[in-house]
């Protein structure tokens, strides 16, 4: 049987470490770190863990909100592809960061990708 990708980049540590590292990306970047001010980020942290870990095959109980509804006040805000754009860059760097072959990364940006649409409510 393949591993899911969630057991590929190294499962439950790695995600949580990951969440970490993208959040601290985020909110250092200037061009979409307004739009967490009013965001309790360990709570974001641990949502975001729960999300991905769903979403890379993992065992997960998401319970969150889905994508649109999630993002909806964001949007409304004028969140845009170029912010999204933004945001796989911090995925990205966290996952460089965490030494997550690139193969991987790969496809975890892909994966992420996948949710774009509605993120962006289209």
């Amino acid at each position: 049987m393949n591993p899911t990708l969630f057991e590929k980049i190294g499962g439950k540590e790695i995600v949580e470490k990951a969440s970490h590292f993208l959040y601290v990306n985020i909110l250092s970047d200037e061009r979409i770190n307004h739009f967490f001010q009013d965001i309790d980020i360990e709570k974001q942290k641990r949502k975001m863990s729960a999300f991905l870990t769903y979403i890379f095959g993992g065992p997960s109980l998401y319970i969150g909100k889905d994508m649109r509804r999630a993002h909806k006040h964001a949007v409304e805000g004028g969140l845009g592809d170029e912010h999204v754009d933004a945001m796989m860059e911090c995925v990205r760097k966290a996952l460089n960061d965490l030494n997550i072959d690139n193969d991987s990364i790969d496809e975890v940006i892909e994966t992420i990708e996948k949710h774009r649409d509605d993120v962006l409510g289209r």
